[in-house]
């Protein structure tokens, strides 16, 4: 399942989205599930999570692919920034442990009880929550726009209406439209911020945008620098996520490609996230201040990237085997990586790379596995010394929350709230609305725990300043934003 399959959500939302919204509503106030039982959680704080999806939920895979013509005009092609290794780079990396005192040390963990506070509503396509390095909220709609929401006194929020607005530009919806929103780490004195969505064209764009310089809360209408598009060949699994690394460059995730041709295969027929001549099912690291490309590549190439000076491979890449990370985070305090892959027909999975190594070079696995389990072939793959298993997953099953069947990515909890969740990897499931967590620091292979059991449909968890976590509720009719509020158990 994709998530943005997961977020396949919102095909009843194409029809509507001629229609005007009603503004956002601000409140006041291994062979078997790796997943462990629920745990006795907190109910919802200050109002009831939404209703669970029914048909315009996600489906395993979409019934039918659309396959397009390829443009003649070729994909992204930048050069380096600078001269690479000529030696190959490992096709696996499992991240080793660096020596204890290299990394940070986090706080003991407790047990948790979780609950949601409500945040706000009236949301049409909601699928992302990030932040500006300051106290706002930033709330990406599938269909092309950004509610922006300033903190109260009271640690409330009051929308103050669109940030942004590009819905001319944006293809939605399915699995398309405004994917993913990440802030320059130096916004505040550049203004400068990135946008990546589908557009008219079925391409991946990736945009530079500013903001305004007369009302910091609005977006710049009249600048906007192409840095990155790619024609996709199908309709499914687009990826889009990106996040700044503590090493300072951008990194953007793509999903597999998604499905078509004459198979109508929805396992990567292509086989595009194993191939290294393909930008899909990958994750890529580019430097986009350093804009030395032109047309539809306008970004630099870090040196180190693990494929720079291969003839035989694409210099953006940094790591292969993904089917479609739809959210993903690093931890604020280690620098670790977190992917959580959305899986095909039974499994979903989240993958840790560690701080500094973060997977350089690592083969996720993806269409050779699915999670811990072979997928093609579907016995006797031998993926030791190919690829690198995920430190969690799941089956497509029911549990206390329903049907699971598309993971969620979250973060790790480094908030001062709660000092019950300290340390923990929060992360959901779409379909049940389920919130899990396992143990950052833990061991390489872990169960997850069920922390609370929504009645969401999860299409997005996101960070503010501080480190607290939020939730972005797809759920059709009742569309909101919610804090994840924790306690220690009893």
């Amino acid at each position: 399942m994709s998530l943005l399959a997961a977020v396949a959500l919102i095909v009843t939302s194409c029809a509507a989205a001629q229609q005007t919204p009603a503004p956002p509503t601000a409140s006041s106030g291994t062979s078997t599930s790796s997943v462990a039982p629920a745990t006795t959680g907190t109910p919802g704080t200050s109002a009831t999570p939404g209703t669970s999806p029914t048909s315009a939920g996600p489906t395993n895979e979409p019934a039918a692919s659309g396959v397009l013509p390829e443009p003649s005009a070729p994909g992204p092609t930048p050069s380096p920034a600078s001269p690479g290794p000529s030696e190959p780079a490992p096709t696996v990396d499992p991240g080793p442990t660096p020596d204890a005192t290299d990394r940070p040390t986090a706080p003991p963990t407790q047990r948790a009880n979780l609950s949601v506070e409500f945040i706000a509503d009236g949301f049409r396509n909601p699928n992302g929550v990030t932040h500006a390095g300051d106290d706002r909220l930033f709330l990406s709609e599938q269909e092309g726009w950004v509610e922006l929401f300033e903190r109260q006194p009271d640690d409330s929020f009051e929308s103050a209406g669109r940030f942004l607005d590009i819905q001319a530009l944006v293809q939605c919806c399915g699995e398309r439209g405004l994917l993913g929103l990440a802030f320059h780490p130096d916004y505040q004195e550049n203004g400068l911020f990135y946008v990546t969505y589908s557009d008219h064209e079925h391409s991946f764009v990736l945009d530079e945008r500013r903001v305004s310089a007369d009302d910091p809360n609005r977006a710049d209408p009249d600048y906007r620098r192409l840095v990155f598009r790619i024609y996709k060949p199908y309709n499914y699994h687009w990826g889009g996520h990106m996040e700044f690394g503590p090493d300072g460059y951008l990194w953007l995730s793509m999903g597999d490609g998604g499905f078509g041709g004459s198979t109508n295969d929805p396992g990567d027929p292509d086989n595009l996230s194993q191939r290294l001549d393909s930008l899909f099912g990958k994750m890529l690291r580019i430097d986009p201040a350093d804009p030395d490309g032109d047309g539809p590549a306008n970004y630099g190439i870090p040196e180190d990237n693990p494929y720079v000076g291969q003839d035989d491979a694409l210099p953006e890449i940094w790591a292969n085997g993904l089917r479609n990370p739809w959210r993903w985070s690093f931890d604020r305090l280690t620098g670790d990586l977190w992917i959580a892959d959305t899986g095909h027909a039974m499994w979903e999975e989240v993958n840790r790379a560690r701080w500094p190594n973060l997977g350089k070079g690592r083969n996720y696995g993806w269409k050779l596995m699915e999670g811990p389990a072979c997928y093609s072939p579907a016995s006797d793959c031998d993926p030791r010394g190919r690829t690198s298993l995920p430190i969690s997953s799941y089956r497509h099953e029911t549990g206390p929350g329903g049907f699971r069947c598309a993971v969620t990515g979250g973060s790790v909890y480094r908030g001062d709230d709660y000092p019950a969740l300290q340390s923990r990897y929060l992360f959901g499931d779409y379909c049940s609305g389920e919130i899990f967590s396992i143990d950052s620091g833990g061991p390489d292979e872990q169960r997850a725990r069920v922390l609370l059991d929504t009645e969401m449909a999860i299409s997005s968890m996101g960070e503010d300043v501080d480190g607290e976590l939020y939730v972005t509720d797809y759920a059709r009719g009742a569309e909101s934003l919610y804090r994840l509020v924790g306690e220690a158990a009893d």
